[in-house]
Order: structure tokens, then sequence, then C-alpha cells
């Protein structure tokens, strides 16, 4: 189980809705960091994924997950990972630290990137508690967000969003058809927003599958047409219970007319949800329209992935 330092580091970056929304949030996040943590050290876990990606680093210590001790006499625990799995972009992911979750402890991160060396890695990725849409300001490191995580408890947005006078509603649908229709409809917000792969990737088959399996994928009707399709699936993460918006994607017709928070009522409507349970997702924070719709429908920006890009480093590229 997770030690009662790393509890404690997990807990003062943790959001502060978690405490509000989750009677036991302590224990649950304790059970949802355990697999990460338990990766560190792990040489046979590191070799497999050395083994996979390919690339010219052969000591499986270094893929594993790793505890570093900071000169600060801080520590974290860091992965090295690949963005979109795209070797060319390598980075290190900050699992668990005790420096503080502001500017001067960010800074003393920096040295996470010289232990991962090997990789090159273009910067670091922290998991930030609150809306940093504004990101962290130093003179040591450049930050710039990559993904919100927007959530709120599945009661509130099932109770939101007021009417339209349009008749929405969900029926169950099959991941291959579901597939199609999500696929065509990326393509065609491709056409007006070209930099959509860099905000959002089309759920495929085998995702929308694993909504099926839980009976969470479902066609979204407007006034008895078809209009788009919404997935959902269980996800206890980071504290949290309940389940992660996997896709919802309506056609051309269907968009800018403000349905997107009462597909998501309907939604959190069908969802076997307990009282604790929230309704999440992740949202770039150029993808206005979506960001818009989830906070319209009742849900808040708890947290922040946040890329920082010490002096001296690429950082992540946007495109």
């Amino acid at each position: 189980m997770t030690d009662a330092a790393v509890l404690s580091a997990l807990e003062t970056w943790s959001p502060a809705q978690l405490r509000d929304w989750n009677p036991s949030w302590r224990q649950d996040l304790a059970v949802s960091a355990e697999p990460a943590l338990a990766l560190v050290g792990d040489a046979s876990w590191g070799a497999a994924v050395r083994d996979a990606v390919q690339l010219p680093v052969a000591d499986p210590l270094l893929w594993a997950n790793r505890r570093l001790e900071l000169s600060s006499g801080h520590w974290a625990i860091t992965g090295i990972r690949f963005r979109g799995r795209d070797v060319a972009k390598p980075f290190v992911d900050v699992i668990a630290t005790d420096v503080t979750p502001d500017a001067a402890g960010i800074a003393e991160l920096a040295e996470v990137l010289a232990a991962s060396r090997e990789f090159a890695p273009l910067c670091l990725r922290v998991h930030l508690p609150g809306d940093h849409r504004t990101a962290p300001v130093s003179e040591e490191f450049t930050a710039v967000p990559d993904l919100l995580v927007v959530a709120a408890p599945v009661s509130r947005v099932a109770d939101g969003a007021a009417s339209t006078g349009a008749d929405v509603e969900l029926v169950r649908a099959e991941p291959a058809g579901a597939a199609v229709r999500v696929a065509d409809a990326y393509d065609g917000l491709r056409r007006s927003v070209p930099d959509l792969d860099q905000w959002a990737t089309a759920a495929d088959q085998d995702s929308l599958a694993d909504a099926d399996e839980e009976g969470l994928l479902f066609d979204v009707l407007i006034a008895g047409r078809t209009a788009g399709v919404v997935a959902a699936t269980r996800d206890d993460v980071d504290g949290f219970t309940g389940f992660t918006v996997e896709e919802i994607v309506l056609d051309a017709e269907h968009r800018g007319h403000g349905y997107g928070p009462l597909v998501l009522r309907q939604l959190a409507r069908a969802l076997p949800a307990g009282p604790s349970d929230v309704l999440r997702g992740h949202i770039h924070p150029d993808n206005t329209r979506s960001l818009r719709n989830a906070l319209a429908s009742g849900r808040e920006v708890v947290s922040s992935l946040v890329w920082i890009t010490p002096t001296g480093y690429p950082g992540m590229p946007t495109v």
C-alpha cells in the first residue's frame, strides 16, 4: 500500500473538490495511486516497455517508474512517457512529489529531466490542483496547460442544463456503427478546426466497445433524429470515484445549438452512479466549445495537466 509520506504528498496535490465530493477520498486516493507506485523500480515492466518502444536505451530501470532524490532534499516519483506514443515527443511525467504545487516547488523538479537524459526529454508534466488555464509564471521555466480535468457530482449534472425546447434522448448503440458516426463527425470538424487532432482524438471501435460492455454507449437522438454519439466508462482515478466521458460528438447539423449540456444531462441520468460518484473528462484548454459545454453542464475545472519546460530544454511542440 501507499506509504504515509507518499500519500501525504498526493493529498497536497489533490483538488480541493475531492474532499467535498468523496467522503472516502483518502482511501480511494491511495488505491488509485497504487498501480503506478507498484511499477517503481520494476525492471520486468521496464524491459517490456523498452522492447515495445524500441529506443536504444538498454537499462530496463530507466524505463520503469523511478523515485528520484532532489538536491533540495525533496523527492519525486516519475516515469518516462511519449506524447501520443510518438517517440519524437518524450517527456517526464511527475507521478508524485513532496515539493509544493506552486512555482517555487515546480522549479525544483527540473532535475528530473537530467535523470532521464538518455531519452532526451523535451519537458516534464505536472498534474496541478485547480484551474491553470493561466499557468504558473517563473523565470526558471515556462508553463503551458496541456489538459484540463473537468468534473462534477453525477447528481449535479443530472439535475442541470435547462431544456432548450429540444427533445434530446439517448438510445443504446453498437460499437461498429457508432465508430463510423464518430469518425464522420470528426472528419467534418477538421474542416473548420484544423488543430482538432491536437485537442481531441476520435474514440475508436475498441474504446466504444468498452463503453458498450458497461451499457454506456449511446446514439444521441434530437427530435427523433440520430445526431451524434456519447459514451462513458467507469473510471475511479486520482481519488475520485465515478465515470469518464469517453466520447461526446454531434454531427454538423446539430452543433452550435446548445445541445451539448443536454446530452450530458441525459448521460448522467443513465449512469449507475452512487452518491459520491462524479462525471469527469479531459479537455484541451483551446477546445473552447467542449469546455463551454462542460461548464454549462455543471462541471468545473478541478485540476490541470501542465507542460513545464525549464530553461535550456526545447519544450513540447504545439503541433
